[in-house]
């Protein structure tokens, strides 16, 4: 396999019932095209899921593809783009669930999320409304009572970060033509995917997602091992909708239920930001043993690495500005859109030079003891370590 260098990749674009309806479509087609989701940065395979090409340089394959002929070929091969960590990981837990976090970028109109029922007896009730009675597409036409079994939290704003455990009920909306929740989403890489984590940005306009609720590696191995029946392949696909307002086939509220943990609930987290020096912003976003988001910053030109060594892979995905991202004798040029795999072999000598300013979010596979040095190197107290890496339930704003 040829040496691994900086791979560019291109977004899979995915349709949805309840995406961001896009205009051009309409103005010359008159047909409403709901652009649900960017994938950004995925290796995911088989039936409903995406891997994203290499475009720079022009190698014409898939991370996917690329990850599985180095598997092929043996560790050696497949270490450098990973990192050794990473790849016992993987090694150690050949069947993995969904736990997933999001950033918000950017809420229109009236928009929330839910944070999951808070107990058993909730959710038993919940399950008999869900179940015996239709609900309306619309957050509007809610009871209180069911506004207050699913937990919602509303209005959000930007800046604002959750994470979804395994176990955790939830779904999003964004109410009114005029609305849009855009959501910048890092998740696990499930099932036997050889990229631990997965990128994307999620955009919700007049809708809501389905109710639903995704597995924990544990449920996920029991099920591919013949050790739990269930009713659909929750490696090729962990999101169990449990209910999705007659809008498509699939729907399986019994064993979502079965899944839904009240103790994990959706969680608020605060984000932690640090100088790094040379007018470096390092702004750690989420940090969970699945995955770590950050958003990296230079207000003015400059140059910057990528801040902790995880001994993990990197991918970099331009926010702002331009910048030109050099390692391994190699440098790219990236602006706002633009999404990066940087292998774990040239993690230590991944360099960003900008002119006039530019920020990126930095997904990985974290090593939670570097995060905690580094933090704590910065002057962070302990407790809000603590708090950033255990974030407390969220809880809607009238309790």
């Amino acid at each position: 396999m040829q040496k691994p260098g900086l791979w560019k990749l291109a977004p899979a674009i995915v349709t949805k019932p309840w995406g961001l309806v896009h205009g051009g479509a309409r103005r010359f087609t008159g047909i409403e095209m709901g652009v649900g989701e960017f994938w950004l940065a995925s290796a995911q395979t088989g039936p409903g899921n995406y891997s994203n090409v290499v475009v720079e340089p022009a190698l014409r394959k898939t991370l996917a593809e690329l990850l599985q002929q180095a598997s092929a070929e043996g560790r050696d091969a497949l270490e450098p783009l990973l990192g050794a960590r990473v790849l016992s990981h993987l090694e150690d837990n050949p069947h993995r669930g969904k736990t997933e976090a999001w950033h918000i970028r950017a809420a229109e109109g009236r928009t929330g999320v839910a944070a999951g029922p808070r107990s058993g007896e909730d959710a038993a009730h919940l399950e008999r409304i869900i179940r015996t009675q239709s609900l309306e597409p619309n957050v509007e036409a809610w009871s209180d009572e069911v506004h207050r079994l699913f937990g919602l939290i509303e209005p959000l704003r930007g800046g604002e970060v959750f994470l979804a455990p395994a176990g955790a009920l939830h779904t999003m909306f964004a109410v009114g033509p005029d609305s849009a929740l855009i959501i910048d989403e890092v998740q696990q890489g499930y099932g036997e995917s050889l990229l631990p984590t997965l990128s994307k940005i999620l955009l919700v306009q007049d809708d809501l997602l389905s109710v639903q609720v995704h597995p924990d590696d544990a449920t996920v191995a029991a099920a591919a091992e013949g050790r739990m029946e269930v009713d659909q392949d929750l490696q090729a696909n962990p999101t169990v909708r449990v209910y999705d307002f007659g809008r498509r086939p699939g729907e399986y509220p019994e064993l979502g239920f079965r899944l839904v943990d009240p103790e994990a609930g959706l969680r608020r987290v605060e984000p932690v930001s640090v100088e790094a020096g040379g007018g470096q912003l390092v702004e750690v976003i989420v940090a969970d043993p699945h995955f770590v988001k950050s958003r990296i910053s230079l207000s003015a030109a400059g140059a910057c690495d990528l801040g902790p060594r995880y001994g993990s892979y990197r991918v970099l995905h331009c926010l702002e500005g331009q910048a030109e991202l050099s390692a391994g004798g190699r440098a790219l040029e990236i602006r706002r859109g633009d999404t990066v795999f940087v292998p774990a072999c040239l993690e230590d000598e991944a360099r960003i030079r900008t002119e006039a300013g530019c920020a990126f979010f930095d997904d990985a596979f974290p090593d939670v003891t570097v995060l905690t040095a580094f933090l704590g190197r910065q002057g962070v107290a302990a407790g809000r370590i603590e708090s950033l890496l255990s974030p407390p339930r969220a809880v809607p704003p009238n309790e």
